[in-house]
């Protein structure tokens, strides 16, 4: 409870310093919202000349492009702190954070919350709800909760992939870009559907970065075009988010203990 309460301290000190520049912050955020809705244009001109992808529409590809989107938007907000790992043990500032009386995994979650990064968030929602609308057959309130359970569990994934990024920027005092593959990437990986890539990319963004579970298969059972065991596995799929951001905060406290300070 105590760190809830320096989380939340954190996230209101961060707001209202933000907030008195609002001017900033609306043309940041609206400039996140363009950016990627002329992105997603780009992809929804393409399906909609050729009609659709391996069997599946235009909603359904918007249905997985908002719902990747929309869970890296949430880890985007929340998590985005331990990309500034690796500056802040090379400058010395992250013995500071060892120094107070709370969890640097608190501090960190509130080191960067930029509200303009709403803007992506908006964008990404917008295109889910845009899907959902265009489906042939409406989804029910148990393929609405789903969803929900999806983006949190794409929250959680994308949360644990910054994080371990931030264990690596640790250890190596530099950001390696092969995580942005991961990070920047992975969106782009499971905004359309995980069937159209070849069986071992299918196997890396299932069992190691169980990317599908968090997106592809909860899109399937909520459609309707799962069956058998792929259509609990549209349930159970979200919790390896978790399982994944568990297991990446496991790795990042056993990288800290082995922590050496640049001596500032």
């Amino acid at each position: 409870m105590h760190g809830l309460r320096v989380y939340a301290a954190l996230l209101r000190a961060s707001l209202r310093g933000q907030w008195r520049y609002r001017l900033s912050v609306a043309f940041d955020g609206l400039g996140y919202f363009v950016i990627f809705w002329s992105e997603f244009t780009a992809l929804w001109i393409l399906f909609a000349h050729f009609g659709g992808l391996a069997g599946w529409t235009v909603a359904e590809v918007m249905v997985c492009y908002g719902l990747a989107h929309l869970g890296y938007s949430l880890s985007e907000l929340l998590a985005r702190g331990f990309d500034f790992l690796a500056p802040l043990v090379r400058s010395g500032a992250y013995d500071r954070l060892l120094l107070r009386p709370v969890s640097t995994v608190v501090q960190l979650l509130g080191y960067e919350f930029a509200l303009h990064r709403f803007g992506r968030l908006a964008q990404a929602l917008a295109v889910l709800v845009w899907g959902l609308n265009r489906l042939d057959t409406p989804v029910t309130a148990v393929g609405a909760v789903l969803l929900v359970l999806a983006t949190l569990g794409g929250g959680a994934l994308f949360s644990g992939l910054y994080v371990l990024q931030g264990c690596v920027g640790m250890k190596t005092l530099q950001n390696i870009e092969v995580f942005n593959i991961l990070t920047n990437g992975g969106p782009e990986v499971a905004q359309v559907p995980m069937s159209i890539y070849p069986r071992p990319f299918q196997w890396v963004y299932t069992w190691l970065v169980p990317l599908a579970g968090v997106c592809y298969y909860p899109v399937l059972t909520c459609l309707g075009r799962a069956d058998g065991a792929l259509r609990w596995a549209g349930w159970y799929g979200p919790l390896g988010g978790f399982v994944f951001l568990g297991l990446s905060l496991l790795i990042f406290h056993r990288v800290e203990q082995s922590y050496v300070s640049t001596g500032s």
